[in-house]
């Protein structure tokens, strides 16, 4: 496996990252086997989103994490504010209510590599970057940017 970096992230990131979206608590036991054979290939970077799976994605990557003592050496990139079937969910309170609940699903104090799943054009990016920054120096997220 080859290993880059990116700045702000103090571990190998490693060059190809696992995308997580299929894990469900229904089926944690072949999640688990799943993520257990792609860690002993090398792979130290997990793909995931608040919205994988009603959250539960984060859950059972979480639990997975936490039963193998393994954090430490994961760079784990998780994304936030995707729009909902109601409403664009690109607010400031949006960021901070998900970064809370992907925290609490993936049984950590910090992310790695914290993503805006979706942008919205009508809303100031100034406020929701204050906001990641917020999230950045107080150690709880240790790089952000943006997807899709």
């Amino acid at each position: 496996m080859r290993y880059g970096r990116i700045p702000g992230v103090d571990k190998p990131v490693s060059r190809l990252v696992h995308g997580t979206m299929m894990l469900r608590q229904d089926q944690q036991q072949e999640g688990y086997e799943l993520l257990d054979a792609t860690y002993a290939a090398g792979c130290r970077a997990w793909d995931i989103a608040h919205t994988y799976a009603g959250g539960q994605s984060e859950r059972v990557l979480g639990g997975w994490v936490e039963s193998r003592a393994n954090r430490d050496g994961l760079v784990i990139l998780t994304k936030g504010c995707h729009h909902s079937e109601d409403r664009r969910r690109v607010r400031p309170f949006d960021l901070e209510a998900d970064i809370h609940d992907s925290l609490a699903r993936l049984r950590t104090d910090y992310i790695d590599i914290y993503l805006l799943h979706r942008d919205d054009p009508a809303v100031e990016v100034g406020p929701l970057v204050e906001k990641l920054n917020e999230y950045h120096d107080a150690g709880r997220i240790r790089a952000f940017g943006g997807s899709n």
